[in-house]
């Protein structure tokens, strides 16, 4: 990478020996809460976490708090997020009704951040052209409890002729050549060429142009990359600037972070400079005018017996009623808005919320849905403590005593819903094999 050392000498300078050092130093670790969760559970917590100092309800956690382990962060209680990364939501200035779509979204902490300040009108399409990715994807999308996005796994390019002009928000978190994650990943390293470069310049380019076509007149296309590389950074947006009608929107600058090179709106992320890793955004807005392509909306789909069957369900356990908007692919019921868009020869890893198989005239009720409910929505819950030696065995996969209910209910931990339980002699473990430990 010696090419790459001389290029960042000649960008920094005078740093260049603090951005040497910065990178042998641990990476910063951080988290954003989910608005719909309580976050009462950080009280115990206050010894170990920082607050953002930019975005609002995040946190820098030190080396003691371990996130990642606990039954909160199964339950969506927060996403861990690394903390340049978490910019790209904030500077997007979403409003509740917003459409915006995630063109290159895997793993999803700026999916579940955006479509989580969405109300029941926004609408959020978070996609990966990668199948294996956008499985993760969705599975935070799950875990996060939103019901108002559709996860595909798509070329964006195959979006172009069906969705033109329907988004106010593009996200563009670009395929690059990685170099601002030098200190996070051995990879980063092991993959660069300048060849890279030039082939991820390439590709950005092209997704540049899908996404003004996405794009309403007077939308935002939000443009970033964990990379330092100008041809990936300023010069795409120089692209942009020269072949659309767009212009740039100034980004707020504080905590050491720094204006783009020779383009003062944009904002780089340098590890000796800010608490995060290495990271390039720019803010556009899309100046022409155009009328919105007229969409073909998906309408609901289930018999009137199917239906009945769910409702049944939610009579028995439920305190609330079923949704509106119902479409039933081969026994799997999910709840849709009406806003969501046809999205014909696209495939769709989750259209809406999931919520549960019908089979044999019962209703088996998903993961899904059990993410979404508060202990108010449900006619029997058990809580208990994040350490609580029991909830360490449900996450093993143990059943647990009865405790008297019968039926099915939700587990909560300090709040927050886990998964839905079956009890009768005992409490019947539901919480999918693929999240136990």
């Amino acid at each position: 990478m010696d090419e790459f050392y001389k290029r960042m000498k000649q960008l920094l300078n005078e740093s260049y020996d603090n951005f040497i050092a910065s990178l042998k130093q641990p990476p910063y670790k951080s988290f954003y809460l989910n608005p719909a969760r309580n976050p009462s559970f950080l009280d115990k917590h206050q010894d170990t976490i920082t607050p953002h100092p930019i975005v609002q309800d995040s946190y820098y956690y030190s080396e003691e708090y371990h996130p990642g382990r606990s039954p909160l962060f199964v339950s969506g209680a927060y996403y861990i997020q690394e903390p340049s990364a978490m910019l790209v939501a904030h500077y997007l200035d979403v409003e509740p009704d917003d459409y915006v779509i995630d063109l290159c979204a895997a793993p999803g902490g700026k999916t579940c951040a955006v479509a989580s300040q969405l109300n029941n009108q926004g609408f959020m399409l978070a996609n990966d052209i990668s199948n294996a990715r956008a499985k993760i994807l969705s599975e935070n999308c799950e875990r996060f409890g939103l019901k108002n996005t559709i996860v595909t796994s798509a070329n964006p390019k195959s979006f172009i002729g069906l969705l033109d002009s329907f988004f106010d928000k593009v996200i563009l978190d670009a395929p690059c050549s990685g170099e601002g994650m030098l200190r996070t990943t051995e990879q980063a390293e092991a993959t660069w060429s300048e060849d890279k470069v030039k082939e991820c310049a390439l590709v950005q380019r092209q997704l540049i142009d899908i996404a003004m076509t996405l794009l309403k007149p007077g939308g935002t296309l939000m443009y970033s990359t964990c990379t330092y590389a100008p041809e990936e950074n300023e010069e795409t947006i120089r692209y942009a600037l020269s072949h659309h009608q767009c212009h740039l929107v100034p980004l707020e600058k504080s905590h050491g972070l720094m204006p783009g090179i020779k383009m003062e709106e944009a904002v780089r992320c340098y590890p000796h400079l800010y608490q995060g890793e290495g990271h390039f955004m720019a803010k556009l807005i899309k100046d022409e005018q155009g009328q919105t392509k007229r969409i073909k909306y998906q309408t609901p789909s289930i018999t009137k017996k199917t239906r009945a069957v769910v409702e049944d369900f939610y009579h028995q356990h439920l305190n609330i009623n079923v949704p509106k908007h119902l479409v039933d692919h081969n026994g799997h019921i999910y709840a849709i808005c009406p806003q969501f868009p046809e999205l014909p020869k696209i495939r769709i890893l989750r259209n809406g919320l999931y919520l549960g198989e019908v089979r044999k005239n019962r209703f088996i009720p998903s993961h899904s849905l059990a993410l979404t409910l508060s202990k108010d929505d449900v006619k029997l819950s058990y809580d208990f403590d994040e350490d609580d030696e029991d909830i360490k065995r449900y996450l093993h996969g143990e059943t647990l005593p009865s405790r008297g209910g019968k039926g099915y209910g939700v587990i909560f931990v300090d709040d927050q819903p886990l998964s839905f339980f079956k009890e009768s002699h005992e409490i019947k473990n539901l919480l999918p094999k693929g999240l136990r430990r």
